[in-house]
């Protein structure tokens, strides 16, 4: 069969493409020392090098939320340490004042100590990391504690005073004002019909389950149950008038009830929702307590503590001199450190996951960085051989191709 010049300059260009091609191509692999440069190099191992890349850029971004929220979980721990350091210090305090040795000048100038100690205690809790509050839960832009007025208006109630007289009765001149912090709400029932000064009546913290002994009404009367609910020191004033129209002493009759509603020393203005924080797929910690975990009762536990109510207690008995009042709230000193130290013990927990979660991503990372490198990185000993066969080919080409055209006229005519 005649082959014609045309065919065979054809096929050595062909042939000659086809070596440069195989010598550019193993450049390119030596020079970038990957195996893939281009999806059509690999398309199979090029998809599977994007996914595990895609995997650990997540890894990143995990680590860092993670890392970017130890500053939070510090500052946090921070504050706690600096609340459990005041509790402490009144522990110190109360244990000084409760002897004998103290008289009502000591305990007076304590009181004023307790009270610096308390608005610390709401400083503390109102901490900001930045421009945000750590223990308001996901009201971040919320102050968590505010302290409350001590005082309220007393609700008057008349559905226990009999029919002929109720429909008769001016509230107004039964006005009543109560002064004072108390976590549960009163009830002052007359017992005994009759003016001011002879008129009984009783209190209840307790919902009616307990009754305080009978007292006379006083224009200032102190509420209290000793069989009911530890409860704060709460005076009620009446401010109504002490006369009838007629000029005859105001009377209470049987039956008549003030009711005054719960007022602690500091309210929680936050949430229970905690700030979370991603650790993993699906994974999500909380990174905070919120101020009321940390101060307040919680009415799951028992041995839980409402460290304000426990701290004007306090004050108050350093104010009224009364040393038994002191020794019977040490108990509640012991379990508000208690409660401080479990909340910090959660925050430990917390980063303690976030450091194994850490350490997981690394893991991670560096099986998926490994699958990468293995599926592009370069065989330089196997491509230093395929660069001298493809070498050694590339040249044989050139051989054989000058000896298959001839470039002289003479040798077109022979």
């Amino acid at each position: 069969m005649r082959v014609t010049d045309l065919t065979k300059q054809n096929s050595v260009v062909r042939n000659l493409a086809n070596n440069s091609a195989k010598l550019q191509t193993l450049q390119e692999n030596m020079a970038s020392g990957k195996r893939i440069n281009q999806l059509s190099d690999d398309p199979i191992g090029a998809t599977q090098a994007q996914d595990f890349r895609t995997k650990l850029s997540y890894f990143d971004r995990i680590k860092q939320n993670i890392q970017s929220n130890y500053v939070w979980l510090d500052r946090c721990d921070a504050e706690l340490s600096h609340v459990s350091d005041m509790l402490q210090r009144v522990k110190t305090l109360v244990l000084a004042q409760s002897n004998d040795s103290s008289d009502s000048a000591t305990r007076r100038v304590t009181a004023g100590e307790v009270d610096d100690i308390i608005n610390n205690l709401v400083s503390a809790g109102n901490a900001k990391a930045g421009k945000v509050f750590l223990f308001g839960g996901s009201k971040t832009l919320t102050t968590p504690l505010e302290r409350t007025g001590n005082t309220q208006p007393a609700e008057l109630n008349l559905q226990n005073v009999a029919l002929d007289q109720r429909y008769i009765l001016n509230p107004e001149r039964y006005a009543a004002t109560a002064e004072g912090w108390a976590q549960d709400p009163f009830v002052v029932r007359v017992t005994r019909a009759g003016p001011m000064g002879r008129a009984l009546y009783t209190v209840s913290d307790d919902g009616g389950k307990t009754w305080s002994p009978e007292k006379t009404i006083l224009p200032q009367i102190e509420l209290a149950n000793p069989d009911g609910k530890p409860s704060t020191k709460l005076m009620l004033h009446f401010k109504g008038e002490s006369a009838d129209p007629l000029g005859d002493p105001l009377v209470f009759p049987a039956g008549m009830e003030f009711h005054t509603r719960s007022n602690p020393p500091v309210a929680y203005r936050g949430n229970d929702d905690k700030r979370m924080v991603t650790t993993g797929e699906g994974i999500h910690l909380p990174l905070n307590v919120t101020a009321k975990d940390i101060f307040f009762r919680d009415s799951a536990r028992e041995d839980s503590v409402d460290v304000f109510d426990m701290m004007f207690s306090l004050k108050l008995a350093l104010e009224d001199n009364d040393a038994k009042a002191l020794e019977q709230r040490l108990g509640e000193l012991d379990r508000a450190f208690d409660q401080v130290l479990r909340q910090r013990a959660d925050l430990g927990s917390v980063r303690r996951e976030m450091e194994d979660q850490l350490a997981k991503l690394d893991e991670r990372g560096t099986s998926s960085q490994k699958q990468v490198s293995e599926l592009e990185d370069l065989d330089f000993p196997a491509a230093v051989v395929d660069m001298n066969n493809a070498d050694v080919r590339n040249k044989a080409t050139l051989d054989t191709s000058s000896r298959l055209i001839q470039p002289s006229l003479l040798n077109f005519l022979r």
